[in-house]
């Protein structure tokens, strides 16, 4: 990719807020990208950042002096101006914080500005903010990233028109394993690059696009079909597939609900119907139907259920069962008068198949992926649509697949709501 000029014809300005979390350290290599670009880049820092991480070595990397006091008094300036959080937030023409604290987040929610940092990202032109060029990388620890207050802090600010990189989901320095961890900077760099050019940043969805008020629905897990009291026939789903696609979009910001039944792996927290049955699985879907705008079915349902189930225990030497299929519950959708974008999911040797299924069942997307996919962590992913299109996509952990999933949705369904 060649770089990229401002439109006035000079080096983008980046304005990079560094916070105090123990990931500060990839600020560094962050500055390093930016500067290979031949980007102009000022660090900011707050008190708390520098117990992780010396200025000097920012001020090394970047070439300029690293600002971190809101009244700097003899101190030379970052840029040159009278009130320097003022012209910093003019000077930029994208400003990323990574890593975001809950406690920046916190602060601009609530318009507190009481250091150099939370006083310049109050400062910061409507412009430069509505068009998308003020990015957040949170990092933190699992729980506190999870906490419905610091998750209600993130929605308002993307309705303000601020940008999210979705942290990472891995073994945080805490010890917990989970979302939270600060995107490598090369994942961050390119969100920088599509922020900064309107012709790809502004017309490609993403995760981190704003999603607000758009309402997913997902199903996930397994359904189970009872034999007798104590036993069904079902599969082996863990639900995995289903519950990293909710967490990505509720990420994204959009509202979630998730159908699930019998899971293996933690639910993330959102709005959550518990079914069993495939039965139980369409009433929800049918149910809420109309109140959706991206329906994404990863649920592995039950293809076949006994024709008759036994009140009593069944103690029989020998059982025969007789089974008949399951409702179809996509057929289902299908055949209802609805406008979501629905995603539905084939795991299956055949692509043909997949694409009979994607026709028939008047899907907007189905993703194929083989049954030999060797590890039940790893998706091996192919994107089948309308007329033929197909993306296959490198083997992936369903967790970076989650995310390419809602960047592919998001983008089908705006070309929806745009007709």
């Amino acid at each position: 990719m060649g770089r990229l000029s401002h439109s006035r014809g000079r080096a983008p300005r980046v304005l990079l807020g560094v916070t105090g979390g123990i990931a500060a350290y990839k600020a560094l290599e962050l500055v390093r990208l930016f500067r290979k670009e031949d980007w102009d880049v000022t660090v900011v820092m707050t008190k708390a950042a520098k117990k992780f991480v010396g200025p000097e070595s920012f001020a090394a990397l970047s070439g300029r002096p690293v600002a971190h006091e809101l009244f700097p008094g003899n101190r030379r300036k970052a840029v040159q101006g009278a009130v320097e959080h003022v012209d910093l937030a003019v000077w930029a023409d994208l400003v990323v914080v990574a890593p975001a604290t809950a406690n920046i987040l916190g602060k601009l929610v609530s318009g507190v500005a009481d250091d150099l940092l939370s006083t310049l990202l109050l400062a910061i032109p409507a412009a430069t903010r509505k068009g998308g060029r003020v990015l957040f990388a949170p990092a933190m620890n699992v729980n506190m990233w999870q906490n419905p207050a610091v998750q209600a802090n993130v929605r308002q600010l993307r309705q303000l028109g601020y940008r999210f990189i979705a942290p990472a989901q891995g073994e945080l320095a805490c010890g917990a394993y989970g979302a939270g961890r600060l995107p490598e900077p090369a994942v961050i760099m390119e969100r920088c690059r599509k922020a900064l050019a309107p012709q790809v940043g502004n017309r490609q969805s993403g995760i981190g696009d704003d999603l607000t008020g758009v309402r997913v629905l997902v199903t996930s897990g397994r359904t189970e079909e009872g034999i007798d009291p104590v036993r069904v026939i079902t599969n082996r789903s863990s639900g995995k597939m289903g519950a990293e696609i909710a967490a990505a979009f509720v990420q994204a910001g959009a509202s979630v609900t998730l159908v699930a039944g019998p899971v293996s792996v933690p639910l993330p927290q959102v709005e959550t119907v518990h079914v069993r049955s495939t039965d139980e699985m369409l009433e929800a879907v049918l149910g809420r139907l109309q109140r959706t705008d991206i329906l994404v079915m990863c649920a592995a349902v039950a293809d076949y259920r006994p024709r008759q189930t036994s009140r009593a225990k069944v103690s029989d030497r020998v059982l025969v069962l007789e089974l008949e299929r399951t409702p179809d519950i996509l057929a289902a959708v299908s055949r209802r008068k609805h406008r979501a974008v629905v995603v539905g999911f084939s795991l299956d040797d055949a692509v043909a198949r997949a694409r009979t299924k994607l026709r028939e069942k008047r899907l907007d997307l189905i993703v194929a992926n083989p049954l030999d996919t060797p590890d039940s962590d790893r998706i091996r992913p192919r994107l089948l649509f309308p007329g033929g299109r197909t993306r296959t996509l490198a083997p992936r952990t369903k967790y970076d697949f989650a995310r390419e999933l809602v960047d592919v949705a998001a983008g089908l369904y705006r070309r929806r709501r745009n007709r």
